[in-house]
């Protein structure tokens, strides 16, 4: 859903606010209907389960600090339902913890996406804006 996307962060051109705005709601709901079926039932294509890093970025893009919050908690139902269908449970705190840490990593690759440092410094501060840990 995102890779025209992606390939113009790569080239260093920003995306099309409205393009970005229509695939992120559809990417969004598809994502929130995958995370409320059981995990073994979660499909791989990522045209019915978008990339949670993928919305996360959107939502930079998109300055739009309500979605990322939304982002930020499909992440952590992610996570949490990756760990219970491992038989793995976690403590809020150590969760709380690992989703922190997979967000920072999203971010970093995110910037890295950049093809140099003018643009990298661009996507840093679009980072700046959204995240406050």
């Amino acid at each position: 859903m995102f890779g025209p996307i992606i390939s113009d962060l790569k080239n260093g051109i920003l995306p099309d606010n409205n393009l970005l705005r229509q695939r992120f709601e559809a990417a969004l709901i598809k994502k929130m209907g995958v995370i409320r079926t059981p995990y073994s039932f979660w499909p791989a294509d990522t045209k019915i389960n978008p990339h949670a890093k993928q919305l996360l970025w959107a939502a930079i893009l998109l300055q739009d600090k309500e979605k990322f919050e939304i982002v930020r908690a499909i992440i952590s139902s992610e996570l949490e339902e990756k760990q219970r269908a491992k038989g793995q449970r976690e403590n809020m705190q150590s969760l709380t913890a690992k989703v922190h840490q997979l967000l920072q990593e999203y971010i970093l690759e995110f910037i890295a996406l950049a093809p140099d440092d003018i643009f990298q410094n661009k996507l840093h501060k679009l980072t700046q804006v959204m995240v406050s840990f």
